[in-house]
């Protein structure tokens, strides 16, 4: 046999014992019908194994004993304690971006904070460490690779209120909100969360018109798209907060793409027109209201005027008309006298001396007279 030298050469078998011998076997027994010796094999075994833990070759004294036993109390210590702080066996270490979700024997147990903590060793005890202030992105409707976009008809392609057909594509951005809904609710969150985010954009596009969702009300429709993905997950408990909803790009598909694209531009004219004439309006307008206002106050300057100087005639008027009764020569004199003043004040006036003239009307040179007058 292979073991027939293994015995210091003697033949004997791998127990120590000689074949053919009718010597016990290994667990102390021999080759009849005798059931085993449950005693002798234990000591059998604790001979053995106390031989290699230093009880000199399976020794049988007291001693030899005594030190076996010795050898492997200290091994099942020392293999307890290796069990006990190897990392992620008896405690575990959570980053400042994770949670500890404990689990003992594969049920939930508890959600520890970041940090230091212990737990149960293996298996006993494990830990599933989620991060839960990471953000995460799922791209619906379109993928990225090597920084390139490509178009996925399938899931871009949707139905509007207008029953025409418009190209869209968004992402969604979201954290884990409740790390232990996240980790066994759901069994697949990320794809339940793209399946629920396309159903939700679908509905709200099959609810506007294509011009609305191409321009007008994009904004509102990340929102309300955000909104609604958030209740729908709320509903199935999946442990998940959505904080925004970002349209990439909102277009008519390929075939009419320019068309629309016209139709945009044109209603991006007609806005500008509008923006124009509105601007226009609102720089007239003041000032016409104005000049409407200073003419107003003008008007109103030269009736107090003319009323203040109709007063102030007719009291004159009144004053004459007193004087006139007390002296009416003096009186009438006086206003053919003014009244002379006023009309001779801006006239030209020519005075001869009718001392030198004896008697005959000379001939002048009036016009010269006047210019040279004029001139002087």
């Amino acid at each position: 046999m292979a073991w027939n030298n293994q015995q210091n050469g003697d033949g004997d078998g791998p127990w120590g014992q000689k074949p053919g011998s009718g010597d016990k076997g290994p667990w102390g027994s021999g080759g009849g019908d005798e059931p085993p010796n449950i005693d002798e094999m234990m000591r059998n075994l604790q001979n053995r194994f106390g031989g290699v833990f230093g009880g000199g070759g399976g020794g049988k004294g007291k001693g030899g004993g005594r030190l076996g036993g010795f050898g492997i109390g200290v091994f099942l210590v020392l293999g307890a304690l290796l069990w006990v702080i190897m990392p992620g066996s008896g405690w575990y270490v959570a980053e400042a971006d994770e949670e500890g979700v404990i689990l003992r024997f594969g049920a939930y147990t508890r959600t520890e904070a970041p940090g230091f903590h212990f737990k149960l060793p293996i298996p006993f005890e494990t830990v599933l460490k989620p991060k839960v202030t990471a953000a995460h992105q799922i791209d619906v409707g379109f993928s990225k690779a090597n920084g390139t976009e490509r178009s996925i008809p399938g899931e871009s392609l949707m139905l509007t209120g207008d029953e025409n057909i418009v190209e869209l594509g968004f992402s969604v951005f979201w954290q884990i909100k409740e790390a232990q809904a996240y980790l066994f609710n759901i069994e697949r969150p990320e794809f339940t969360l793209k399946a629920v985010a396309e159903s939700a954009m679908r509905e709200i596009v099959g609810k506007n018109d294509l011009q609305d969702i191409i321009t007008g009300r994009r904004g509102q429709i990340e929102d309300e798209a955000r909104d609604n993905i958030q209740a729908i997950m709320d509903s199935y408990g999946a442990g998940i907060l959505v904080t925004q909803v970002q349209l990439a790009r909102s277009q008519a598909p390929g075939r009419v793409n320019d068309a629309f694209r016209d139709v945009v531009n044109a209603a991006q004219d007609a806005e500008t027109t509008v923006n124009v004439a509105t601007a226009y309006r609102n720089d007239v307008v003041p000032k016409a209201r104005g000049d409407a206002q200073r003419l107003l106050q003008e008007a109103e300057a030269y009736k107090e005027a003319r009323v203040a100087e109709a007063k102030g005639e007719a009291a004159r008027f009144t004053l004459v008309h007193q004087e006139y009764k007390l002296a009416p020569q003096v009186t009438r004199q006086r206003m053919y006298l003014e009244t002379m003043e006023q009309v001779l004040e801006n006239s030209e006036k020519i005075l001869l001396d009718p001392s030198s003239t004896g008697g005959v009307v000379p001939y002048l040179p009036l016009n010269e007279l006047t210019s040279r007058a004029r001139g002087q």
